[in-house]
């Protein structure tokens, strides 16, 4: 049956909802095709950037433009970060954002060059700048970052030798001693080698062993090397004490990079392995490296003059293995530092690391990070004219688009009472001001001793302070030892002092015969100090614990006879310090913490000569006495210990450089 023709429709006129809507067939000669506009499958990374600059959880969003990266850096800064190919030396000044340059180059091998994350490893020194660093790039590329290792140099090692532990004959679950531990393995060395500790301390040993170490010289090789007496001794110490580390299956601090250096020289097919995993790797605070952090930077990017495999005359590589590491290119390298903040020669570390980077890799490139963002350009001119004095070292001139910056007040005082008298005000003024409040204000020394007279006019004035990095004058060890002995002298029945000097210094009374006495204390409901009297009484009190606790009360005794003859203060004092061989302990040690802690009691000493040339009208040292919590006492002397106010002025040690 025909169907009717269509009508059709007008344009105002839409069809009912039950009609056919009938199309006309497309016609592609015809049709119009839309234009697509340019740059539509493109990324504005722009726009991403400020629209979704934090994730919906307040994380910040990772950057993914390469040259976002690089946005709000100085010349200098943003060549540090494109830099590619040779080693890269960057001499960064103080405040010149080397942390950002580092964790910026970091995302930039990242999104611009194709580095994988498991390529990249950067070290530093301590595991709170590591954290801070991991942090900051995770911030930047992240949850990639976790394949990074981003540890300090001993972290580092740690996981390589857990790795490779079995070619060491070791377990991986090997035991690392802290500087406690050392030091009491040490301690039973020298008694195993019946070593005299007053003629050979053990913690003198400990010290010169972590110095060997990080020099990387073992127990054999000092062994040849040792002449005189001393160094016999040492090398039969150094010998056992490592022997007693590897029967615990452990290592001590030092052995960590010594042993992973070794390792590396020894198998070259591990160092092959690091070497083709590491292809960048980057080294913060480089002139605080020592030898040992030195050669583990060579060992693991190879590329350093002087570094090529053994051949024999023929020319043919002496180990295969040695051939197939002489084929992988050297990892890109970045270290950053800086001379002029070198603090860490004590420790064994040299500027020579950093100041001969281009002698020991030729083809290195050279970046100073001279621009300032911390100080104003007043500080900066006088910190430049100070250091501009020092020798050897790379010129550089740090400069700072801010303020002028108020001038340098120089002060000469007339001793350290004036000095920190004059301090005292200058904050009192601030403060008054409304400049500035006590916790804005910060004070610098060289030395701990010279905290104590800070302390005393803090405490004088009733101006809250707080030692920060340290431990307050009278709180530290060697003061408390010997203002035990003090208390004893003026209070003979002080059980608490007097337990604590019982064995300080070592002279062979161990806990064991503490306890003996304690119980025959108990047992017959005298004092401690009498029951040392009644020695001969204790029960199972060996002979040689009896003589000792013996001539502990001959020295009291001789010691109080000092007291009883009127000496003064300073006399008693250098009593103290010379009959129980508590100086003579420290001065034979060559800890440098042992330095530290003789300078604290010529200190001590000093408060002492004070008091006694000047006892009635000595107000500086007396008010300070009397607003402590603690005392010791004797013929009306004082000296204070703990301070009652709570801190807020923040004092701490400017190490030297």
């Amino acid at each position: 049956m025909p169907q009717p023709p269509l009508t059709p429709w007008s344009d105002e006129e839409a069809p009912p909802a039950d009609e056919p809507w009938d199309e006309p067939p497309y016609d592609p000669g015809h049709a119009a095709e839309e234009d697509i506009p340019d740059g539509l499958f493109a990324t504005d990374h722009a726009a991403e950037a400020e629209r979704d600059a934090w994730h919906r959880n307040g994380a910040a969003r990772t950057v993914v433009d390469p040259a976002q990266l690089l946005e709000g850096m100085n010349d200098p800064q943003r060549e540090a970060v494109l830099h590619h190919g040779s080693p890269l030396l960057i001499v960064a000044g103080a405040g010149s954002g080397k942390t950002r340059v580092l964790t910026h180059r970091i995302a930039y091998l990242l999104a611009a060059r194709g580095v994988q994350p498991g390529e990249i490893l950067a070290i530093t020194f301590t595991n709170k700048a590591a954290g801070e660093m991991r942090e900051r790039v995770e911030a930047l590329v992240g949850p990639r970052a976790k394949a990074m290792w981003v540890s300090t140099f001993h972290s580092a090692c740690v996981r390589i030798l857990r790795r490779e532990a079995k070619l060491l004959n070791m377990s991986s679950s090997f035991s690392i001693y802290d500087s406690a531990d050392s030091q009491r393995l040490m301690a039973l060395v020298c008694r195993d080698l019946d070593l005299d500790p007053k003629q050979f301390p053990p913690k003198s040993f400990t010290a010169k062993v972590s110095n060997l170490k990080n020099e990387l010289i073992d127990e054999e090789t000092y062994a040849d090397r040792a002449a005189n007496p001393m160094e016999k001794k040492l090398a039969e110490a150094y010998f056992l004490y490592q022997r007693r580390l590897r029967e615990a299956n452990a290592l001590d601090f030092d052995d960590i990079i010594m042993t992973t250096v070794n390792l590396l020289q020894a198998f070259p097919d591990v160092a092959e392995h690091y070497r083709r995993r590491f292809r960048h790797i980057l080294v913060d605070e480089y002139q605080d490296t020592n030898h040992a952090q030195y050669t583990l930077v060579r060992e693991l990017s190879g590329g350093s003059a002087g570094h090529a495999p053994r051949k024999t005359v023929d020319g043919d590589f002496v180990d295969p293995a040695e051939a197939r590491l002489a084929q992988i290119a050297p990892a890109e390298l970045c270290v950053v530092g800086d001379a002029d903040q070198s603090i860490y020669a004590f420790r064994g570390a040299t500027i020579r690391n950093i100041l001969a980077f281009e002698e020991d890799y030729p083809n290195a490139t050279t970046i100073l990070l001279e621009q300032n963002y911390r100080s104003t350009q007043t500080i900066l001119t006088a910190a430049n004219s100070v250091i501009e004095r020092n020798t050897n070292r790379r010129k550089k001139n740090l400069w700072t688009a801010g303020d002028q910056g108020e001038q340098v007040v120089g002060y000469v005082a007339d001793d350290e009472h004036g000095e920190a008298q004059f301090i005292a005000d200058e904050i009192d003024r601030l403060t008054d001001a409304g400049h500035a409040r006590p916790g804005d204000v910060a004070i610098f020394y060289r030395t701990n001793a010279q905290s104590r007279v800070f302390e005393e006019v803090f405490i004088r004035v009733g101006l809250p302070y707080k030692v920060v990095g340290g431990v307050r004058f009278y709180e530290r060890k060697e003061v408390k030892d010997v203002l035990a002995y003090l208390r004893v002298l003026s209070n003979p029945e002080d059980t608490v002092p007097l337990r604590r000097i019982l064995n300080v210094p070592k002279r062979g009374i161990g806990e064991r015969a503490e306890a003996m006495i304690d119980a025959l204390s108990a047992r017959e409901r005298i004092s401690f100090a009498q029951a040392l009297k009644r020695v001969d009484e204790a029960y199972g009190m060996a002979a040689r614990s009896a003589n000792a606790v013996k001539k502990f009360n001959e020295l009291l005794a001789g010691l109080r006879q000092v007291v009883e003859s009127g000496a003064g203060p300073a006399a008693v004092l250098e009593a103290v310090l010379e009959e129980t061989g508590y100086l003579a302990e420290l001065q034979s040690s060559t800890d440098p913490q042992d330095e530290t802690r003789v300078e604290n009691l010529q200190e001590l000493a000093s408060v002492a000569l004070e008091y006694e040339k000047d006892p009635g009208s000595g107000r500086r040292a007396t008010r300070a006495r009397r607003s402590a919590r603690w005392r010791t006492s004797w013929s009306g002397w004082r000296w204070s210990r703990t301070p009652t106010r709570s801190p807020t002025t923040r004092t701490a040690r400017a190490s030297s450089r």
